[in-house]
């Protein structure tokens, strides 16, 4: 399966799709919002602000063109690591060197294939964090977690995890990120909710 970002300068070929990934995914959370008012891309997000991801293991994942035009932000020292590509601003993947995990943006997969969720992957599963959504957001969606996402996530991380999925990655040498983090400042932190409405 071939992802791409907005201009198509960059690509990535993901290895088992759609067998290694649980799924759909959505996420409402302040920092997911924060992140794409950064990036100057809500119109990324749905009506309620949430963003849908699809999880992958990094050693699933190679990079096949434009590597030269990724980015990467935090939004505090101590957060995940968001990349995005340089290009047209398009989110490619929230992770941690450590985990078994590589949120993919909706947006990679969907510039090749528009149809792709639903001839592949279905409905969402699951949603989490909805008390920072706007309006209302899905039924079911939780304030927080749930146990129906904990019973979606939880055996694809630890499964992850037994063989070993977090590396090699192709976001990360060695522990330490491709390119230098750009870690936000506290103004430009609150700049991003403040337009976010976080």
């Amino acid at each position: 399966m071939e992802i791409r970002c907005e201009c198509g300068k960059f690509r990535a070929e993901l290895n088992q799709f759609p067998k290694n990934t649980p799924g759909r995914l959505k996420c409402y959370c302040d920092d997911c919002q924060t992140y794409l008012h950064h990036l100057k891309r809500a119109d990324l997000l749905d009506e309620n602000g949430g963003s849908e991801i699809i999880p992958f293991y990094p050693a699933d994942i190679k990079i096949t063109a434009g590597q030269d035009l990724i980015e990467c932000v935090r939004l505090h020292p101590g957060g995940m690591f968001r990349f995005a590509t340089t290009c047209c601003n398009t989110p490619i993947a929230n992770t941690d060197p450590k985990r078994p995990w590589a949120g993919i943006h909706r947006r990679m997969f969907t510039n090749k294939d528009p149809d792709i969720f639903e001839k592949a992957l279905g409905k969402v599963k699951s949603s989490i964090m909805g008390k920072y959504a706007k309006g209302t957001p899905p039924p079911a969606t939780p304030q927080t977690y749930d146990l129906n996402g904990m019973r979606i996530v939880m055996p694809y991380i630890l499964k992850g995890m037994f063989f070993g999925k977090s590396k090699p990655s192709p976001f990360f040498n060695d522990g330490e990120p491709i390119v230098a983090p750009k870690v936000l400042t506290r103004g430009e932190r609150q700049a991003g909710r403040a337009a976010a409405g976080v």
